[in-house]
């Protein structure tokens, strides 16, 4: 990841802490601390929801790859099924299927490089 140094704060996030007398480290942090995709999907009604639905529309505004969203389809299907099978551990089964993408990720990632590819040459 990119060192986070180079995050500028606006001048109206800035307004905001000052204000409420927060710092921004705090602010960030708090919402960093309420991302939780797997609770989010399986409790999307969640007072905490906030951080998540954020995320869920910076995917979904922002994603180019056919591939990642592709992937997310298969994801959406396969997390259909943990809940539809219902049960005490739907957010542990959906934690469960959200590594194994990201393991996947990640080995596609690192299998691309080996073979000199770039992200840009799907």
């Amino acid at each position: 990841m990119k060192n986070l140094e180079t995050i500028k704060l606006t001048q109206e996030f800035k307004q905001f802490c000052d204000i409420f007398n927060f710092t921004p480290e705090e602010v960030l942090q708090a919402f960093i601390d309420q991302v939780d995709i797997a609770q989010y999907m399986c409790f999307p009604l969640d007072p905490d929801r906030w951080a998540n639905l954020f995320m869920m529309e910076y995917l979904l505004k922002y994603t180019d790859s056919e591939d990642t969203l592709r992937a997310y389809g298969e994801f959406g299907e396969k997390w259909v099924r943990v809940m539809e099978a219902g049960g005490n551990d739907v957010v542990e089964h959906t934690r469960k299927l959200l590594e194994e993408w990201h393991q996947s990720v990640l080995e596609d990632r690192i299998n691309k490089i080996m073979n000199g590819e770039s992200d840009d040459d799907q």
